[in-house]
């Protein structure tokens, strides 16, 4: 891989600013926060984030990562703390772009993120979240490492 990323691979704090789209395409302000912390048999992120609007809401999530391997191009991760059921999912790291393919273990939970590096320290993070059929939601955003 030629492209450093500096999301996930390296420990750090993160900030996100953008839109979040909701099941009837309304945008909401969306901001957070993103903690990165690699031990040495298991990397997290910490994640809060806020949905501004008519009904304003955080959401706490925590990623348990098993750490990249030297060399290694993807991961596997898992959360409990951010929906109904666990999500599981991988990081694909492509050149430039972090692929993050999930879904719940059920299966009726299910989307993709994708970062997309537009600078050192800098990505634009474009998602989307179905539930069986229907998308309940999308968003468009922009991360910074702040520490």
């Amino acid at each position: 891989m030629s492209v450093k990323h500096s999301y996930l691979v390296e420990p750090g704090l993160w900030t996100l600013e953008g839109l979040f789209y909701d099941r009837d395409e309304r945008s909401h302000r969306q901001t957070g926060e993103l903690v990165v912390v690699h031990g040495p048999s298991l990397w997290t992120i910490e994640s809060r984030l806020n949905i501004s609007g008519e009904d304003t809401r955080d959401f706490d999530t925590r990623y348990d990562i098993a750490p990249l391997g030297e060399g290694a191009t993807y991961t596997e991760w898992k959360s409990i703390t951010g929906g109904p059921e666990p999500i599981f999912g991988l990081f694909v790291l492509i050149e430039d772009t972090i692929m993050m393919p999930w879904e719940s273990e059920s299966g009726t939970y299910w989307g993709q993120e994708v970062l997309a590096r537009v600078g050192e320290g800098e990505y634009l993070s474009r998602g989307f979240g179905f539930i069986k059929r229907e998308k309940v939601s999308a968003w468009a955003a922009k991360m910074t490492k702040v520490g």
